[in-house]
């Protein structure tokens, strides 16, 4: 599925984020695999992380719903796991709205609501109980405790009302370029042509409290009707174009219990007790209700029908279905001529109802994921794992020129995490091949013995030399010759001359995918720990260890990009703990993999005498990246960093079967003078043919 045109997430998410096709690395499409994509939904949750922190200018944490319905709780915006096309924009404002709630809404307020209308408006309470019916036996008289709890719903609602207001003012003028994400939000929940539909119609106009709260809250839509139930009055009290005046929650509490106060005068009494007095409830009159019936909905609900949780009134069908037109239509007049509701859209209305008021209560359902997916997906973020995006050229089989673009995962640090959470052929997991690990981990341990050698003949890149030059003509006068001054001699000066070597950096990037299996891989992955060892042995030089490979990862497949070290964050315990769980697998993305990280490689070159050694046993292939056009891509890479200056060696490893003519035509057009030929028996000699470049004088 391609990203639907039109929407605000189009301006930049790209076109086959939703797209569910997959292939494999010749190309063919495989089984789309069962449940979430981890990488699709850590990204998901990523990009609208960066929303709300750029509109909010607060790093307010985003996550995922684990279970039930969420909330905003103050600190964290909750978000839906479904990856659905029609529910990202919704979702991008849902979470921008409740990020802006974290921001600008007093929470304290909202909490502290109860006890402050008992003690600034006690004698009302009193009143209020006293105009229901609501007697406390015990207390021989009216019980203002029962008009707290009637009190408290009622105006909480109306306070999310207004304050929804005033939250979405504030990002409409602080972050308009967002505006488009607020607007499909309100298409999800409130723009329904069923609520157009009820707004005109004469139901729920009767003086009770859902035909109130149901007019408010849908006065932002043209089809409103001010001709009911005071509503002209209340469209002035809240003044929605001045709403910016409400600077915050505690003037919008205030306001609130204005609104409730001028509503109760139009309530009839509940007369709580007596038989077929005026109920509240669904704009048609009431039934015989007790006190605790009467504040709780919950049991009214229960004294109705049950409500289809599943069915939230979008499922309606035929016109009803659509969305309301309430944006370019309507007027402040009662219309004339409106057809009555039938039964089916009554209770579609109903429904529509219930969906604004889970919105308006922050009770949206969202779709969760389970506690080993929040693992995955933690473990993902961690090791700042990010999905670059490569191009390439390729010829098709009719000769036409055509430009594919990859995405490869770049794993930026390989973590415990990862490892444990994460599937990916690139390594093993605890518990499973065990005896691989420990062998790796005495390849570790004779790497870094390998490198301590070479570490003490690597040390002279961090002295510097003075070279001292006297019997000059020009410089410093030299202390020793000043007494030859009086007999005419005029080279008394003296000049010292520092060297030091620049700062250096490695890169080592292996191979391995499964043709690297064995000999090969082993005294590569030796190599490249003494070399590491070596470095760390000095001040200026750091080192860096990739491992490549087209893989399964995280479920999906792809070229993966591993850092599995990198010394200016990593210590040596990092090669210790963690590169024994590398393994061989898959087949060679090769140039895809550097211009993956290729603006990594380059940015933290500048300055330094820097190096890149690849060391591999074959041609670049993965998928339609293979043969000329891929040589090509690739040369270009190696061409990118010897531009910048950084060194480029690359060690085809061969076996005992050698290297076949059309291998070393490929591997010399991809590498060029950087290309060499070393056997698996003699690989131990690469490190000491580098150690011999580090103290080259560049």
């Amino acid at each position: 599925m391609i990203k639907s045109a039109g929407t605000s997430s189009s301006f930049w998410l790209d076109n086959d984020f939703f797209n569910d096709d997959q292939y494999d690395m010749i190309g063919e499409e495989v089984v789309k695999p069962k449940g979430k994509d981890p990488m699709k939904l850590a990204g998901y949750r990523r990009a609208i992380g960066n929303f709300v922190r750029i509109v909010t200018g607060e790093a307010i944490p985003v996550k995922f719903n684990t279970s039930g319905d969420s909330y905003t709780d103050g600190k964290t915006v909750t978000i839906s796991a479904s990856l659905k096309d029609k529910d990202f924009d919704p979702a991008v404002g849902l979470a921008l709205h409740e990020g802006s709630h974290i921001k600008l809404t007093d929470f304290n307020t909202l909490r502290d609501l109860e006890n402050w209308f008992m003690e600034h408006h006690d004698t009302y309470m009193v009143m209020l109980a006293k105009k229901h019916g609501a007697k406390d036996s015990s207390l021989k008289g009216f019980d203002k405790w029962w008009s707290s709890e009637y009190v408290l719903p009622k105006l909480q609602t109306l306070i999310n009302i207004i304050e929804d207001r005033r939250i979405d003012k504030w990002v409409y003028s602080n972050a308009p370029g967002y505006k488009g994400y607020y607007q499909a939000l309100y298409e999800k929940y409130f723009n329904a042509k069923i609520i157009d539909k009820g707004l005109k119609s004469d139901e729920y106009t009767s003086a009770d409290w859902d035909s109130f709260l149901f007019r408010i809250c849908n006065l932002t839509n043209p089809n409103r009707r001010l001709d009911v139930l005071g509503l002209k009055e209340i469209w002035n009290m809240i003044d929605l174009k001045n709403i910016a005046r409400l600077k915050n929650t505690n003037e919008v509490r205030d306001l609130a219990f204005e609104v409730f106060m001028f509503i109760e005068k139009q309530i009839p009494s509940l007369e709580i007790g007596k038989e077929n007095g005026p109920g509240e409830g669904n704009g048609k009159g009431g039934q015989e209700l007790s006190p605790e019936e009467v504040v709780s909905k919950d049991k009214r609900e229960k004294k109705g029908e049950e409500v289809d949780k599943k069915d939230d009134g979008s499922k309606a069908e035929g016109e009803e279905a659509k969305k309301g037109d309430g944006r370019n239509l309507g007027g402040n007049e009662a219309p004339k001529g409106i057809d009555e509701l039938s039964d089916r859209q009554k209770d579609q209305l109903k429904k529509a109802i219930q969906k604004q008021e889970d919105f308006q209560n922050e009770k949206t359902r969202k779709t969760g994921v389970s506690k080993k997916m929040q693992k995955q997906m933690s473990a993902l973020e961690n090791s700042g794992t990010e999905m670059k995006e490569v191009e390439h050229e390729r010829e098709t089989y009719s000769g036409e020129r055509v430009t594919e673009k990859v995405n490869v995962a770049v794993i930026n640090n390989f973590t415990k995490d990862l490892v444990n959470n994460v599937e990916c052929d690139m390594w093993v997991k605890p518990g499973y091949w065990d005896y691989k690990v420990k062998q790796n981990l005495e390849l570790v341990s004779e790497g870094i013995r390998r490198g301590v050698v070479l570490g003490k003949k690597l040390k002279v890149r961090a002295e510097e030399k003075d070279t001292k030059f006297n019997r000059l003509r020009s410089g410093k006068i030299d202390k020793r010759r000043i007494s030859s001054a009086g007999f005419g001699v005029e080279n008394i000066f003296a000049k010292i001359e520092s060297f030091a070597y620049n700062p250096g950096l490695i890169h080592i990037s292996i191979d391995n995918s499964g043709s690297m299996n064995g000999a090969r891989f082993d005294n590569a992955f030796t190599t490249a720990v003494a070399i590491a060892k070596a470095c760390s042995m000095i001040e200026n030089m750091d080192c860096v260890i990739s491992f490549r490979a087209g893989a399964i990862f995280a479920g999906n497949e792809c070229p993966v990009m591993l850092i599995a070290y990198d010394s200016r964050k990593h210590g040596m315990s990092q090669i210790k703990t963690m590169l024994p769980h590398c393994c061989t697998s898959g087949v060679t993305p090769e140039g895809l993999c550097f211009d993956a990280i290729m603006n990594e490689i380059i940015s933290s070159s500048k300055g330094k005498d820097a190096y890149f050694v690849n060391m591999s046993d074959g041609m670049p292939w993965y998928g339609s990246y293979y043969g000329d056009d891929a040589h090509k891509h690739t040369r270009n890479q190696v061409k990118k960093m010897t531009k910048e200056g950084i060194k480029v060696i690359s060690y085809f490893i061969t076996g005992s079967y050698g290297i076949k003519d059309r291998e070393k035509d490929a591997f010399n057009a991809m590498y060029g003078k950087e290309a060499q030929y070393i056997d698996t028996k003699k690989i131990n000699e690469v490190a000491k043919s580098m150690n011999r470049k580090f103290l080259e004088v560049a």
